[in-house]
């Protein structure tokens, strides 16, 4: 078995570099951020080096457009009973799992006009 994926990886064949820049896109492409995206890298095996790389290769510019369109997508799917802060709140917590930066999302909601934990009532 060993021997044969020396002879695939010999190849080219073989590239986890490669597999890991492609699976991050994928992630990334579904509206994840990028913590979620090498969270997903690193479960499915793919080393650390690799995933971070990975990761940085996705873009960071590319994670806020990627919030920036999370956060409308969210927003249109709440219902209207609501309270501001609680629709903040329920908005932020999904972004957060998502895998988006907690400070990004935060700014994210500011920029929106959103209510966030950190302004006064």
């Amino acid at each position: 078995m060993s021997r044969t994926l020396d002879l695939l990886a010999g190849a080219g064949l073989l590239d986890e570099a490669a597999t890991a820049a492609e699976l991050a896109r994928t992630e990334a492409s579904r509206g994840r951020g990028n913590r979620r995206v090498s969270a997903s890298l690193r479960a499915r095996g793919v080393g650390e080096k690799d995933a971070a790389k990975a990761v940085a290769g996705v873009g960071g510019e590319d994670e806020s457009a990627r919030l920036r369109a999370a956060l409308a997508k969210k927003s249109r799917s709440l219902g209207e009973g609501l309270t501001p802060v609680s629709r903040s709140r329920k908005l932020f917590d999904h972004l957060v799992r998502r895998g988006f930066d907690p400070g990004a999302v935060r700014d994210a909601l500011r920029e929106k006009g959103d209510p966030t934990d950190d302004d006064p009532l």
